[in-house]
């Protein structure tokens, strides 16, 4: 719409009268002021063109902060169509220094060529402390008015706190907006705003402050911006639309006046930048695709901005991608859970298995976990994800059982937001009851970014995984900064450690040291212990040696489908699987520290032979010898010194040794019938070596009947 223009005769006219009014057209969404009176100059105490500029950049910039919002909606219902504008506020009086109250009315008409302006009148009615004044009465009336009419609160324009646009209004004001940018020869474009570390501001200073700094940087956004080139996109996310010539420079204007807002009490801000340049879109991709490049640095606490850009355009390609796509996969199965085994240290087998989400489309091929995770994550559908999961894991458990092949415990990844979305442990375990499989088949996977979370709620809803018959597990220990809080706080049955210890695993000896330490502090807390992406043989012997309970890695199988597995299984050829009547059996073993044990206290290590830790190693007695299921490195060092194994068989699962032991030792051991009940065997030969051990019984395998003994070597002299 071309903007009206008044004849000579005609504004001159207009612009002497002495009643304070303003002349507006409606033109592309917003109000653009036309003309001005004598009168509203006066009372405003500023010259026509600074009186115009205010109003077409700020209309409201002075009115009280509690009726801005207010004073603004009605204004913009009005000039959308609205049959009259009538309206009681209070406005800022520079020169008496205090709030007065206006009451303007304002009334369309139409001119001989048939467009539509609108006239508003402003009276000076009194001063806002006079509780005498009939109108202030009428202002009160209003405010209980507009409190209990809820259909304005949702229908409104501005933001009650700010009087920027509300994000609907903005996307408007940015569409029409968008043409006179472009006939002016400038590029137009979005800004996004977000305050970085909300959350920790408001709970260090409040809500009240938290709101004051969203004022603030409003404030400095209407310094640069008119008013209505603004919006408040909720929360502590903003949006400007403005042509992209000099915006760097006005953005780092904005980050030096953030500084200094709220008396210091402030944060740093990041800004995404949407250029049309880029791509013609609507405002509300072009704000969504801003908002993308500044969500891409959350860790960073200082300001910054960045632009929407070609690698940036990819990426969120396969966003929509993802977002339009979910539902359809989990319909047509083109997502289904890859079955990653877990073998137990001391014997091998297959203990447990990781159920990992995996994407198979028909169109894009494999998508990666890391390429939809987090999309999930960001658009608040994770717990579809993880539920669908769990309803797959279900089907294929009952379908391995019915075809009476072995299965063992498999675990579910759970997201953090997996609790803020749903009752994430009563849809679980509602789910897993309808089903034929038990409880202590379905293991429950928590990610330490739990630990964003309510202390008090996340250990609630362990309590009731356990109450419910769940095992729950830590995973990726070690990558972040909370693991170690995470134990104080949180009930565990095992740690996860995450395969970042793995992949630095040559790199120092630091890391080996780390490592060996935190897995022997979990086994003196009591827990299971899992290393993923072991990947060598060097990792396996390591981690047998260190006490580590489980692993998981390509070193003994990748993740693969059902049916996948069915034929690995069915041609034997794959790992064997630990039978689960076992695993009370092989888990007491897998929690014996055998780097520091304890032993009685009244005794002390001696040795002229071997240095170190106190050697310490698990035996299992069968019927055709006996078996060396763990062990530490002094353990080691004595059973090759002797010949009881040779170098090479280290790193199998289990070793059989070469020769039976002096018969005192059988003798002492046959006496183990009690379980954890130490027997001490002095003076026992062995080559040229005198030892003192400890013995004791761990358990008995209920299928097999094979015993667990402990061995703890006390003293050993050189004869």
């Amino acid at each position: 719409m071309d903007r009206y223009q008044f004849g000579e005769e005609e504004r001159a006219i207009l612009e002497k009268l002495n009643i304070p009014m303003a002349i507006y057209q409606f033109i592309d969404k917003r109000v653009v002021t036309l003309l001005v009176t004598d009168g509203m100059c006066n009372i405003m105490g500023m010259n026509r063109e600074a009186v115009i500029t205010l109003l077409d950049n700020d209309m409201y910039r002075d009115t009280h902060p509690d009726d801005k919002a207010r004073v603004a909606d009605a204004a913009y219902k009005f000039a959308f169509g609205g049959d009259s504008f009538d309206c009681v506020y209070r406005t800022l009086a520079h020169a008496l220094g205090e709030y007065v109250i206006l009451h303007s009315h304002g009334e369309h008409f139409f001119t001989s060529d048939g467009t539509m302006l609108s006239s508003t009148v402003y009276m000076l009615e009194g001063m806002g402390e006079d509780v005498e004044n009939s109108l202030t009465e009428k202002l009160a009336s209003n405010f209980k008015g507009m409190m209990t009419k809820e259909s304005l609160i949702r229908d409104n324009f501005y933001d009650t706190l700010t009087g920027l646009p509300n994000m609907s209004y903005f996307l408007q004001l940015a569409d029409a907006g968008k043409a006179g940018i472009i006939e002016k020869g400038k590029t137009p474009g979005i800004i996004f705003f977000d305050l970085t570390g909300m959350k920790f501001f408001n709970e260090k200073y409040g809500l009240r402050e938290g709101d004051n700094l969203i004022v603030a940087f409003a404030m400095i956004l209407k310094k640069y911006f008119p008013n209505e080139n603004c919006g408040r996109m909720g929360s502590d996310h903003f949006a400007v639309y403005s042509s992209m010539e000099g915006i760097e420079d006005i953005l780092n204007k904005i980050f030096e006046d953030m500084k200094f807002a709220n008396e210091g009490k402030t944060l740093p801000v990041h800004v995404g930048i949407y250029s049309l340049d880029f791509e013609d879109v609507s405002a509300s991709t072009g704000c969504d695709r801003a908002k993308i490049v500044s969500d891409r640095e959350k860790g960073a606490y200082v300001s910054k901005f960045a632009y929407y850009d070609e690698s940036i355009h990819t990426t969120a390609s396969h966003y929509e991608y993802v977002i339009n796509n979910f539902e359809k996969a989990m319909e047509e199965g083109w997502i289904r859970p890859y079955y990653q085994q877990i073998m137990r240290s001391v014997n091998g087998l297959v203990c447990d298995e990781e159920a990992l989400a995996r994407w198979i489309d028909p169109v894009k091929g494999l998508i990666p976990p890391d390429h939809f995770i987090y999309v999930l994550e960001d658009s608040k559908l994770i717990h579809k994800l993880d539920l669908f999961i769990l309803d797959c894991v279900l089907r294929d458990l009952e379908e391995v059982a019915e075809k009476n092949f072995p299965i063992v415990p498999v675990s579910i990844n759970l997201s953090k937001y997996d609790f803020e979305l749903c009752d994430i442990v009563e849809e679980i375990t509602k789910r897993v009851k309808a089903s034929t499989i038990s409880t202590e088949m379905i293991t429950i996977e928590i990610t330490e970014s739990v630990s964003s979370l309510d202390g008090d709620f996340v250990a609630t809803q362990i309590r009731r995984f356990h109450d419910a018959g769940f095992k729950v597990w830590m995973d990726d220990f070690g990558s972040g900064y909370s693991s170690l809080n995470m134990l104080q706080k949180f009930d565990f049955d095992l740690i996860k450690f995450d395969m970042k210890f793995m992949r630095e695993f040559n790199m120092s000896k630091r890391n080996h040291i780390i490592l060996r330490e935190l897995i022997n502090m979990a086994t003196k807390l009591g827990l299971d212990t899992v290393v993923e992406g072991v990947e060598t043989i060097e990792q396996v012997k390591f981690l047998r040696e260190i006490g580590c309970s489980k692993m998981q890695g390509y070193f003994f199988a990748k993740p693969i489908p059902l049916g996948e597995w069915y034929a690995i299984y069915g041609a034997k050829v794959g790992n064997k699987i630990e039978n689960y009547e076992e695993n009370e059996y092989y888990s007491a073993i897998s929690k014996i520290n055998v780097v520091e044990p304890l032993v009685n206290k009244d005794y002390n290590w001696q040795s002229d032979e071997f240095f170190g830790q106190i050697p310490t190693g698990i035996l299992e007695i069968r019927d055709d010898g006996i078996y060396i299921m763990r062990y530490n490195r002094t353990f080691v060092d004595y059973v090759l010194k002797v010949g009881y194994v040779d170098e090479k068989d280290l790193g199998n699962e289990l070793i059989k040794q070469k020769r039976m032991p002096a018969q005192t030792f059988m003798d002492k051991i046959n006496l183990c019938t009690e379980v954890n009940k130490w027997e001490l065997i002095e003076n026992m030969t062995e080559g040229d070596l005198r030892l003192n051990l400890f013995v004791r019984k761990l358990g008995e395998n209920p299928v097999t009947g094979f015993k667990a003994i402990e061995v703890v070597i006390s003293a050993v002299h050189k004869e």
